[in-house]
C-alpha cells in the first residue's frame, strides 16, 4: 500500500467515525420523547456505537497524524485533536448517558470535525482567502457530519425495525424521521451555502483531477438530495399512513429502508471522495487578478 493510499483510508475512516459519533450522540435529542432518563438504557445500541466510533476516530486520527510527522505540519492542532478524542472515549465509556454528558459528546464531536479545517488544504492556505476557506470548510464538515451520521443511525434503526417487526419500533422510526426533517433541511442549506463560499469551488479546473473529483462529489450530493426529498415528502408519510392501517406496512418500511440505505451509501462515497481530495494537488485559492 502506498503512502497516499494509506492517508486516503485514514482520512476516510476518520471522517466516517466522527460523523457516526456526532449523529449517534445527537439522535436522542430528537429521536426519542424528551426525558432525563439514561439514554444507554433507553437505546441499548447507543453505547456500543458511540464507543466504536470514538475509538475509530482516535486510531484513524493517530494514523493521519503520523503521515504528517515528516513535515511537522499542524503538530499543535493534531495534539489537541488527539487529546480531545481521548477525552471523548472516556465520556462514551461511562455507564450512563444523560443530560450534560451527552451534550459534551456532541460538542466534542463537533469540535473534532470542524477543527479538521485547520489542517490539509485549508490549513495550508495562507493567502487573503485563508479565513474564508477555513471557516467554510469547518461549517461544511460539521453539517455533513450531522447529516451522514444521522443516516447511519437511521439505517440501523430501519433494519432493526424490519427484522423485529414491532409496531412501536416502526412508530419510533417514523417519529424520529419526522423530527429530523427540520434539522435535515437546515443542514442541507448550510452545506449548500458553505460549499458555495469555499474558494476551491470556483477556482478548480475541470482539467485537473481535483476539479473532476469535486464535480463528481457534487453529483453524488445531488443524488442524496433527491433521495432525502423522497424520504421526507413521500416515504415517511406513507409509513405513517400504513401505521394507521392504510396499506401494506412491510412494503412501506422496506421501501423506506432501501432509500435510506442507498442515501447512506452515497454519503459514505462522499466521505471517501473527501478523503481522496485531501491528497490531490489543490487549486490556487488566490482571488483572480483584475487587469485594467
Amino acid at each position: 500500500m502506498t503512502i497516499a493510499a494509506g492517508l486516503i483510508i485514514a482520512r476516510f475512516v476518520h471522517f466516517l467515525a466522527l460523523s457516526i459519533l456526532l449523529g449517534a450522540a445527537v439522535f436522542p435529542f430528537y429521536g426519542v420523547a424528551k426525558s432525563d432518563e439514561d439514554m444507554y438504557r433507553r437505546l441499548t445500541w447507543l453505547r456500543s456505537l458511540l464507543i466504536g466510533a470514538a475509538v475509530s476516530s482516535w486510531i484513524s486520527g493517530l494514523i493521519w497524524f503520523a503521515f504528517t510527522l515528516p513535515g511537522m505540519e499542524f503538530r499543535e492542532v493534531w495534539l489537541f485533536r488527539l487529546a480531545l478524542a481521548t477525552g471523548l472515549i472516556a465520556l462514551t465509556l461511562c455507564k450512563r448517558a444523560a443530560g450534560r454528558r451527552l451534550e459534551a459528546i456532541v460538542l466534542g464531536a463537533l469540535v473534532l470535525l470542524a477543527s479538521i479545517a485547520l489542517t490539509g488544504n485549508s490549513g495550508s492556505n495562507h493567502g487573503p482567502l485563508a479565513f474564508q476557506h477555513r471557516l467554510s470548510d469547518a461549517i461544511h464538515l460539521a453539517a455533513s457530519g450531522v447529516w451522514i451520521g444521522a443516516l447511519v443511525v437511521f439505517s440501523r434503526l430501519v433494519t432493526m425495525s424490519l427484522r423485529q417487526d414491532r409496531e412501536e419500533d416502526l412508530q419510533m422510526v417514523h417519529d424520529a424521521l419526522a423530527r429530523f426533517a427540520g434539522v435535515g433541511t437546515l443542514t442541507v442549506g448550510i452545506l449548500t451555502l458553505s460549499g458555495m463560499t469555499n474558494p476551491g469551488l470556483f477556482t478548480s479546473s475541470l482539467d485537473s483531477a481535483y476539479g473532476q473529483l469535486l464535480m463528481a462529489k457534487l453529483g453524488v450530493f445531488g443524488a442524496m438530495l433527491a433521495l432525502a426529498g423522497a424520504n421526507r415528502f413521500f416515504l415517511t408519510p406513507k409509513l405513517l399512513a400504513t401505521l394507521s392501517g392504510n396499506g401494506q406496512l412491510k412494503t412501506a418500511i422496506a421501501a423506506l429502508r432501501a432509500s435510506i440505505l442507498i442515501e447512506t451509501a452515497l454519503g459514505i462515497i462522499v466521505l471517501a471522495m473527501v478523503g481522496w481530495l485531501g491528497v490531490l494537488p489543490p487549486p490556487s485559492f488566490e482571488p483572480p487578478r483584475r487587469f485594467n
